[in-house]
């Protein structure tokens, strides 16, 4: 995986919104990245969620071009927004940009 690849622990990978909540409580990771499809709304709900859990998590969120989703991720408090198509050096310097210093 290139984030491995590029130094950064992976502690675990989630299928669903509920099972990415269990991984962000259990496992207390630094950066989360969310590339789910469902809808806006669903999607500020979990950011929020993730944040109500930690406020230092860094949420990355990878999606599709739709218009506003950028704004809308980062006014619900996610660190940055990849759109795809991107890169993996794209995905890794962005990793290591908002990954809190402990």
């Amino acid at each position: 995986m290139a984030l491995e690849d590029g130094g950064f622990e992976v502690t675990g990978e989630a299928d669903d919104a509920q099972s990415l909540l269990v991984l962000s409580q259990c496992k207390n990771p630094a950066v989360v990245l969310i590339d789910f499809n469902i809808e806006q709304t669903d999607l500020v709900r979990l950011i929020e969620s993730i944040l109500d859990i930690d406020p230092v998590i860094a949420i990355v969120v990878i999606s599709d071009p739709l218009d506003g989703v950028g704004e809308t991720v980062l006014a619900a408090g996610a660190r940055a927004f990849l759109q795809k198509p991107f890169s993996m050096y794209d995905m890794t310097d962005t990793v290591r940009k908002v990954k809190p210093i402990y």
